[in-house]
């Protein structure tokens, strides 16, 4: 009798240590799985601020280079046209046989434009991502260009000397003094500082359109003649 108590005590002996063994064993695994996956969730937060901060390190030096290609590719844009009507008098003078002035006039008009603009393949763009500043120097504008209607030509009135007639190379010459009176006449009206001022504010709307410039303090400078 006393030998059935013991065995049956020694069995209930063993079954509670192999009950108390099987929840240590389920509580150490509960904690490996909960360890295991913060140490994951970390590892993985850890990798994507580094990915992030990789990707918009390389955005922002990509972006920068994207404007500066993106200006110079626009080459020499036209930002102002100056239009006229102008009157102009040609006059051609010699001296026939060393003693006898001779002299011609001509009274005519030509319809015309002057345009100016900015070489944008001239444009700089400098990044400094230690202060976050960005700036961009442009050249001023220049006279592009005149261009005149041939078309448009007419004579108001003409003084030809028999001795001094006015020929084609003088219809040339007339044209292009013509071609300069009317660029100095667009430059004394203002078309280089409109020029200027219009080619200031494209600029800032294109290098405004690109998100990755945010965040950069962007200034604007006028590059010096070399």
């Amino acid at each position: 009798m006393d030998n059935l108590n013991t065995k049956k005590i020694q069995n209930i002996v063993l079954i509670a240590v192999i009950v108390l063994s099987l929840i240590v064993m389920i509580i150490l695994s509960v904690a490996y799985i909960k360890n295991k996956h913060a140490s994951d969730l970390a590892s993985e937060d850890t990798s994507i601020t580094q990915m992030k901060q990789k990707d918009d390190k390389v955005l922002v030096t990509v972006s920068t280079e994207t404007i500066e290609d993106g200006l110079q590719d626009m080459g020499i844009l036209i930002t102002q046209e100056y239009y006229f009507t102008q009157v102009e008098k040609y006059t051609k003078e010699k001296t026939v046989l060393f003693v006898i002035p001779s002299s011609s006039e001509m009274l005519y008009s030509y319809d015309g434009a002057v345009l100016a603009g900015i070489d944008f393949e001239q444009i700089i763009v400098e990044k400094d991502d230690a202060n976050k500043t960005i700036v961009v120097k442009i050249p001023h504008s220049t006279i592009q260009a005149v261009t005149i209607d041939k078309d448009s030509f007419k004579v108001y009135s003409e003084d030809d000397s028999l001795w001094n007639p006015i020929e084609l190379e003088d219809y040339n010459a007339s044209l292009k003094e013509f071609e300069d009176a009317a660029k100095n006449k667009a430059i004394d009206n203002g078309i280089l500082e409109r020029s200027d001022e219009q080619a200031m504010k494209l600029v800032e709307n294109f290098i405004s359109s690109f998100p990755s410039v945010a965040g950069y303090e962007i200034s604007y400078e006028w590059r010096e003649e070399t």
